[in-house]
């Protein structure tokens, strides 16, 4: 297929006609996280339209919770270079693409602890679900073992950032850390 610039136009709210056949399903809880996410990051995800009568490929529940907004005008791409069954198939494809994989949970819990001053309910993101996940992980990967020892060298001509590391290491949850700076003053 021959590669579209795609064109980032604004579109009345009205004259945006959704796709007759949608289905998707879209909640009203849904609606409301996808408000959420619009008044905390903007509206920076544009719906695909097609034909005459801008028919939404697309973004069917973001116009909804842009309307809950009042938002009267919406950024829109047009797939008119897509044939009529290539439009039907990519609106399938483009809600199915999304639900196929999950997380890479151990990047995702680094994450979650990085921004665990971060509201997320309001988006509809459960992060207690996925550290409750990651403690279930642990328990079955880690219940073989009572301890793990690792031995690590440190440079000792680094004092403090050794005992920063040190420090560090014995304020985290699950982790004794010993060492021979310790026994040997």
């Amino acid at each position: 297929m021959e590669k579209q610039e795609l064109i980032i136009e604004h579109i009345r709210i009205d004259a945006l006609t959704p796709y007759p056949n949608n289905c998707k399903i879209h909640t009203r809880e849904q609606i409301e996280h996808i408000a959420n996410s619009i008044l905390q990051f903007g509206f920076n995800d544009p719906l695909a339209v097609a034909g005459e009568n801008n028919i939404v490929l697309e973004g069917n529940g973001r116009i909804e919770a842009a309307k809950s907004l009042g938002f009267k005008t919406l950024p829109c791409i047009r797939l008119d270079f897509l044939s009529k069954e290539q439009q039907r198939a990519y609106i399938i494809a483009h809600n199915a693409l999304n639900l196929e994989t999950g997380f890479n949970e151990i990047d995702l819990m680094r994450e979650l602890q990085e921004l665990s001053g971060y509201d997320f309910s309001a988006l509809g993101v459960d992060t207690e679900k996925y550290f409750a996940k990651l403690d279930s992980l642990q328990t079955k990967e880690l219940k073989p073992y009572n301890k793990v020892h690792y031995l690590i060298s440190l440079d000792i001509n680094l004092n403090d950032k050794v005992a920063g590391i040190i420090n560090s290491l014995q304020n985290m949850e699950g982790v004794e850390a010993y060492s021979s700076l310790d026994e040997n003053g």
